[in-house]
């Protein structure tokens, strides 16, 4: 449950309200993490419909069974079935970082620097696909997923 301040704090500037503000500068990356998928997501509409336009059998994308798409459109599904596997835990990752009042100028940092190795993974994905490039940004976000996960267990015991 997300905490707000009463409605009768005098001033929007007083300590309460601060913590309060903070709390929700989580939404930012998590909404910037959002727009990466859907923007994925319309790549891989274009892509697929450029293959369809060019030859390509659209039974395909129905069951998924017979010839495989070219591969910018195929590359494009794998990354965005991606995005809904390991980036999925940022997502409650943040959602407890707010119901523990937690979010800090550290958490804040990794949420933001998680966000920017997706975005670093998406673009080696979706352009030139070098697999040693890509498992870096990779490891780079499930280190910064842990780091976060550290964090928040340091704060709440220490």
């Amino acid at each position: 449950m997300i905490r707000r301040p009463p409605r009768s704090t005098p001033k929007p500037s007083s300590a309460a309200s601060d913590v309060y503000k903070r709390q929700e500068l989580i939404l930012l990356p998590m909404f910037a993490m959002i727009n990466l998928i859907f923007f994925v997501g319309l790549v891989m509409l274009h892509r697929r419909r450029k293959s369809v336009r060019e030859g390509f059998d659209w039974r395909y994308y129905i069951t998924f069974e017979g010839e495989k798409p070219p591969r910018n459109a195929l590359q494009t599904d794998l990354h965005f079935s991606n995005l809904f596997e390991f980036p999925m835990l940022f997502f409650p990752t943040c959602i407890v970082v707010m119901i523990l009042d937690q979010v800090d100028t550290a958490i804040l940092t990794l949420s933001w620097s998680f966000f920017l190795s997706r975005c670093w993974h998406s673009y080696i994905a979706l352009t030139n696909n070098r697999f040693r490039w890509r498992a870096i940004s990779f490891e780079v976000s499930c280190i910064l997923i842990y780091l976060m996960w550290i964090w928040i267990i340091v704060t709440a015991y220490l």
